[in-house]
């Protein structure tokens, strides 16, 4: 086991890498160059990943023979959670937040095989997938004793989160929520007053974008229909596109990040709050603000998208009995729980839905997914979508 100097060491090259991310080199190529964008496959698993090989006293064992661990996440919540596995199985870890240049700084840690990060938990799937997961940076691993409680299609990448973001509205203006259709946010009803992320700055809208193209084109073409009362007629390639293009026309207030959008929608005492989609973490603002932040009730096609985080380790780690057991830790209850506040629902259908501000186990069904077989097409598509919402919204 590392001595508490070997991981303070540990610590600070992980913060020295952060300062080289800009001298990182390209990442590799996607698979394949079809236009198809076939799903990404599994070539392979490990005997510990079929119930009959699993064995956790086996892999706690094997652990505290291994070096410590350092875990790479995109919440602060990470540090409590790591201290929280190594005081639990009498191991080192710690967690360090990295939330910018993630995807690279782990790709130029393989390339350079100094290895910090043991276990990367990242909200980027697309990018996660196809460069780290795809090109053997990372190795996906789904612990034996959970295969049945963790559907089948977040397997591979294994989720660990859902991530939701939705629509929301100021309760204190609203006694319930003004938008039952997405198309109204295309009207001139609610010119300038949708407040948004910057699409350009958040990948999310890209992929977001994409997967409505991909998997609700009848859903929306409905949705205009019972709105308006006609068939939606478009020059666009689809109705994702058609929308998108009439969202950004309607000049929507861009806006850094969510907090600043929660600001918009949510501050107390507004006559004309803005509307827009938060990440449920930010209605904890109700609270520590005064804000009044509500979900949207019914929203067609979807009140919520979902945003998976994925989980796996590092291939080229000195420790992967250690790593996998931080996964099969941050699957159970008691290691997720902390993030459970921020009203993330676990992929593990065993650990209880949140119970948090947002309430959104009770919306869970209003959720659109975000299907691992579009990953490929989310990220080869993501820069076309960038150029869609700039000329548009021009």
């Amino acid at each position: 086991m590392h001595s508490t100097i070997s991981r303070v060491r540990r610590v600070a090259l992980a913060g020295a890498s952060l300062a080289l991310l800009l001298a990182g080199c390209a990442p590799p190529s996607p698979t394949g160059t079809d236009a198809a964008s076939p799903p990404l496959v599994q070539t392979s698993t490990q005997p510990d990943e079929d119930p009959g090989g699993f064995d956790l006293d086996a892999l706690i064992a094997a652990a505290r023979t291994e070096p410590g661990i350092t875990i790479y996440d995109q919440t602060t919540k990470v540090v409590a959670t790591a201290e929280a596995f190594a005081a639990k199985y009498g191991l080192e870890a710690t967690g360090v937040k990295v939330e910018l240049g993630a995807i690279d700084k782990v790709l130029k840690e393989y390339q350079s095989g100094n290895v910090i990060g043991d276990v990367v938990i990242n909200e980027d799937l697309p990018a996660y997938a196809v460069e780290l997961l795809d090109q053997g940076v990372l190795v996906n691993w789904v612990p034996g004793d959970m295969k049945g409680s963790i559907k089948p299609e977040d397997q591979y990448p294994l989720i660990v989160h859902y991530g939701p973001m939705g629509w929301v509205y100021n309760s204190q203006v609203h006694s319930s929520c003004p938008v039952s259709n997405i198309w109204q946010l295309t009207d001139e009803q609610f010119n300038g007053r949708v407040a948004i992320a910057d699409p350009l700055s958040n990948a999310k809208y890209s992929y977001w974008f994409n997967t409505m193209a991909l998997n609700d084109d009848a859903a929306l073409r409905s949705a205009y229909k019972e709105l308006y009362g006609t068939e939606l007629t478009t020059d666009q390639p689809d109705a994702a596109h058609e929308w998108v293009k009439r969202f950004a026309q309607n000049n929507p207030k861009l806006t850094r990040n969510d907090e600043e959008v929660s600001e918009g929608v949510g501050a107390p005492g507004q006559q004309e709050p803005s509307f827009g989609p938060i990440s449920m973490a930010k209605f904890r603002n109700n609270a520590q603000k005064g804000y009044h932040l509500a979900l949207c009730d019914g929203m067609k096609p979807w009140a919520l998208q979902s945003f998976p985080s994925g989980i796996a380790y590092a291939a080229k780690t000195d420790s992967p009995n250690a790593a996998k057991l931080y996964i099969h830790y941050m699957l159970t209850e008691e290691g997720f729980g902390i993030q459970l506040a921020d009203g993330k629902p676990s992929a593990n259908s065993q650990v209880p839905a949140p119970d948090d501000p947002s309430h959104v186990k009770d919306f869970m069904d209003q959720m659109a997914p975000f299907p691992s077989a579009d990953l490929v097409s989310d990220y080869r598509t993501k820069s076309e979508w960038e150029d869609f919402w700039r000329s548009s919204y021009s």
